[in-house]
């Protein structure tokens, strides 16, 4: 019974983690330059263009990997440590922003988000820090095994592609519209 409700509470949270690093990198990738331009404004030299354009590039495909890694359930210890390494360091990131008073906008799912770092933002990353964290303890804990065939999981990845790619679309959609209500 309990091994039932904590297959249940793991699925839910990997899916759900996974949703969200997959629609933030897929958004960031659909518009690198303004997380780019976050990257400057928090700090890392826009004279330095090779390393702010690969920072730009790799984060947003870490998310995307991360995200699918986190529904295949491959390596589950691996990816749930990184998962939770990843979200703890924006949180962090955040943390430093908010100290000092970096009037930066918040470029965390790309176009889909339009704000400055905020106290809002940082509750944000810290629930995705803490349930990143509970899904690395229950994966070490118990080990809860998902009992699916391979095309089951294929199917699964392959939906939360699919996913990526209407996100990726809706922020170049949104950076479109606001670029044309700005003129």
């Amino acid at each position: 019974m309990i091994q039932d409700i904590l297959q249940v509470v793991v699925l839910l949270i990997r899916t759900s983690l996974a949703a969200v690093l997959i629609a933030a990198g897929a958004a960031k990738l659909a518009d690198i330059s303004s997380f780019a331009t976050t990257l400057v404004g928090l700090g890392l030299p826009a004279r330095r263009g090779q390393l702010l354009r690969g920072l730009a590039f790799i984060i947003p495909l870490l998310e995307v990997g991360l995200g699918l890694a986190l529904v295949s359930g491959l390596w589950p210890v691996v990816v749930n440590s990184a998962v939770f390494v990843l979200l703890g360091s924006f949180s962090i990131v955040v943390i430093i922003a908010l100290r000092r008073k970096l009037h930066v906008a918040c470029r965390c799912f790309g176009t889909l988000s339009d704000s400055q770092f905020s106290g809002k933002g940082l509750a944000r990353s810290l629930l995705l820090t803490v349930l990143a964290g509970v899904n690395l303890w229950i994966g070490i804990t118990y080990l809860p095994r998902f009992d699916g065939s391979a095309w089951a999981i294929i199917l699964l990845v392959a939906g939360f592609l699919l996913f990526a790619v209407a996100a990726a679309q809706a922020a170049k959609t949104l950076a479109l519209l606001k670029e044309r209500t700005a003129l």
